[in-house]
């Protein structure tokens, strides 16, 4: 069992399937189980993130971490850190609601901002509904990937804007 939490067997497509991440030991799922908590730790973020993980259908798992992370390295930190590069470099900021941010708490509102906004994503993503007895979890894939897009572009627009000013 990872984090302590009991799994549970269902039918997921016309198979059962467990929420356990020790179920499939050998397999894929449970190689990214026990990666994941031996990465976390036994703190209250490695909990959280390993009951996190147990709630997403076990066949999308391996796509949704991936997803998550491509966003939030290319969206929350590739966009943050560029940013604070362009404006290093006499740049400036195109969004209203980041330069508010940025007038109000310097850097760190670059960081709070950003922060807010995954935290509206994780929470859209959460409470995505679903139709019927069918996993919610390929639409909710939805989220992370718009972020992820919207990321690489902003990340693009970034690295073309220090081009221009080097």
């Amino acid at each position: 069992m990872v984090g302590g939490a009991t799994g549970r067997r269902g039918v997921v497509g016309g198979r059962a399937m467990s929420t356990d991440a020790t179920a499939d030991e050998g397999g894929i799922y449970g190689r990214v189980a026990g990666a994941v908590g031996s990465r976390v730790g036994d703190g209250p973020v490695g909990s959280h993130l390993r009951a996190w993980y147990l709630t997403v259908d076990p066949r999308y798992r391996p796509v949704t971490v991936g997803t998550w992370a491509l966003a939030l390295v290319v969206y929350a930190l590739g966009d943050t850190g560029l940013t604070t590069v362009v404006l290093a470099l006499g740049g400036f900021e195109a969004s209203p609601v980041a330069r508010a941010f940025l007038a109000h708490l310097g850097y760190a509102g670059l960081v709070v901002q950003k922060g807010l906004a995954v935290a509206v994503l994780v929470g859209i993503w959460r409470y995505y509904p679903t139709v019927g007895d069918r996993s919610r979890d390929p639409w909710r894939l939805i989220v992370p990937t718009v972020a992820a897009a919207r990321g690489l572009q902003l990340v693009a627009i970034h690295v073309s804007n220090v081009l221009v000013l080097v």
